[in-house]
């Protein structure tokens, strides 16, 4: 598993999880489908889908082409947004966190086996059975809060009491049909007024206030559905504001991945068989990498002992040291190893980060670097020598020559590989 957050759906809920989770250190990949319909667009990443960026809390969200794409912006500490309606990243890329995010209120697929990981927002859910956490999104005192167990509060179908108003200030389609808008995210709005249309029937403001939210021109919705909602003030700075329940619920997301990771629910060291392939793989492709090994911890922590996490250059990140602070103190320091010219195996000593705890540990860090190849043309005298030196300093030399009598063991013991043939053959 890869050592990212895969977040599905990027509208102004499941952005307030990306929000904290990257303010947190974490790499973050949001999926989106290819034309989100989301309405709180000014605090929704999802809207880079439409306009390649969009700048939310201080961060910034970017659409990617490709997943190796997402992982270089998330890698930037910036929430990568990529078009995946099929849940193909999630096959493909298995993260070590999952957060389905979609808000759907029923689960259309998400499962316990996802990733190392699985939080699911609101109800739909079962905590333990479809995901290890389930956080509540319903208003009110429970708000935010990890579910290990159980369910959250099942949907009213009404919408949050905001300075009085519930039901009114969410704008609904009144017809089949194609939405355009009459007014823009952030206009001032009287009770009467036409904020847009469906297959030219208007859609108007059941109250006063602003212009919070607004659907996208262009977009075909059904009969009933949201189009946009009216914040019963006139303040037009309130639309670029996350929410205090976006907010809540990306510390409640945050706070079960601390507490999940403490119990351990996922074995670390069940990934190292995976770090070994990738390791191997990635030294047979002349690519850097670290290794990262948790070998002394306190004795409450025995089960972490062995995890490994490997890092190689171009944000790959595998495995998990079982702290997601010590997993970005890592990585963090693995971008001053790799500019290095020769980084060292060493021993540090560090804090585990896990909640309150200020237990220290010790890391092995371990860089893989590409064997250095030198290839020689000719098996004459100077090439012995040759071979010789470059031996000493950590060379692997190939020697080729079309002359049998000089491409022998015997004349070039310390080359890794000789090659009896004509130069252009080679070549």
């Amino acid at each position: 598993m890869l050592n990212y957050v895969l977040i599905k759906g990027a509208g102004d809920v499941a952005s307030g999880v990306a929000l904290t989770l990257v303010k947190a250190g974490f790499r973050v990949v949001m999926t989106e489908i290819a034309q989100p319909t989301c309405v709180r667009r000014k605090v929704s990443f999802a809207e880079a889908i439409y306009e390649g960026e969009i700048t939310v809390a201080g961060i910034r969200g970017t659409r990617a082409a490709d997943f190796r794409e997402a992982l270089e912006i998330a890698s930037e500490g910036q929430a990568a947004v990529i078009v995946d309606p099929r849940g193909e990243t999630l096959k493909k890329y298995p993260p070590l966190i999952y957060i389905d995010a979609a808000m759907t209120k029923k689960n259309y697929g998400t499962s316990i086996d996802d990733a190392g990981i699985v939080i699911a927002l609101g109800p739909g859910y079962e905590a333990g059975v479809d995901a290890h956490a389930v956080i509540e999104t319903k208003r009110g005192s429970s708000i935010g809060r990890p579910l290990y167990q159980g369910t959250a509060l099942p949907n009213t179908g009404i919408p949050g009491y905001v300075k009085g108003y519930t039901a009114e200030r969410v704008l609904r389609s009144p017809a089949e049909g194609n939405f355009t808008g009459a007014l823009n995210i952030g206009d001032p709005v009287n009770k009467g007024d036409i904020v847009g249309y469906v297959s030219g029937v208007p859609v108007k403001a059941a109250i006063k206030g602003t212009v919070r939210g607004l659907l996208k021109n262009g977009l075909t919705v059904s009969k009933g559905a949201k189009l946009g909602d009216i914040h019963p003030e006139v303040n037009r700075e309130i639309v670029f504001s996350v929410t205090d329940k976006a907010w809540a619920i990306g510390k409640g997301v945050l706070e079960a991945i601390s507490t999940l990771q403490e119990k351990s629910i996922s074995d670390p060291k069940k990934f190292n068989q995976l770090i070994y392939e990738k390791l191997q793989d990635n030294q047979e492709h002349g690519r850097s990498g670290i290794l990262y090994t948790l070998v002394e911890v306190p004795e409450h922590y025995a089960a972490l002992s062995g995890a490994h996490l490997l890092v190689l250059q171009g944000g790959w990140v595998y495995g998990t040291l079982g702290s997601y602070s010590l997993d970005h103190k890592m990585i963090d320091r693995s971008k001053t190893l790799f500019s290095q010219l020769e980084p060292a195996t060493d021993l540090t000593q560090v804090k585990l980060c896990l909640q309150d705890d200020e237990s220290v540990a010790k890391v092995l860090e371990d860089p893989f670097l590409p064997q250095k190849k030198l290839i020689i043309f000719g098996a004459g005298h100077v090439s012995v020598s040759l071979v010789e030196m470059a031996s000493l300093l950590g060379y692997q030399t190939v020697v080729v020559d079309d002359r049998q009598d000089l491409i022998s063991k015997a004349r070039f013991p310390k080359a890794h590989r000789l090659i009896c043939a004509p130069f252009e053959e080679v070549f």
